[in-house]
């Protein structure tokens, strides 16, 4: 099997929909940030479970944002590879697709980890509702 130009082409799709599942969890985390700010801004006080879920929210974002950009830098050594393979530049093509085919894992990594904390704080959550 050859090292193609079609080759890097075929990840495109599965990089534009990582993105548009990360760019909605970040809208849905950044929207509850929101609405929790609000209610201890109405409360006037400072909560002290309120505040842990959000510096938890704020963590998850951040790790959001690094598998955005991971992703991001994935695509664009996708494109860069696809451009050496274009000027048969074959070897560095492979070299620049293989450091995308990593970012992209790393990416991946950094998800399941984020997914991982939302579970947990879910359980959390279910945990406290079945105590009251």
């Amino acid at each position: 099997m050859g090292f193609t130009l079609t080759t890097p082409a075929l990840v495109f799709s599965t990089i534009s929909l990582l993105m548009l599942a990360y760019t909605n969890r970040f809208s849905a985390i950044a929207s509850l940030i929101r609405s929790l700010h609000d209610e201890i801004e109405e409360k006037g006080k400072d909560n002290i479970v309120i505040s842990s879920q959000i510096k938890s929210l704020k963590c998850r974002v951040k790790l959001i944002r690094n598998m955005q950009f991971l992703a991001i830098i994935a695509l664009f050594f996708c494109v860069f590879s696809m451009f050496l393979l274009f000027f048969e530049k074959s070897l560095a093509g492979e070299i620049i697709f293989a450091v995308a085919l990593v970012l992209l894992m790393i990416s991946l990594i950094i998800s399941a980890i984020e997914i991982n904390m939302s579970v947990h704080a879910l359980n959390i959550q279910l945990g406290e509702k079945d105590i009251s």
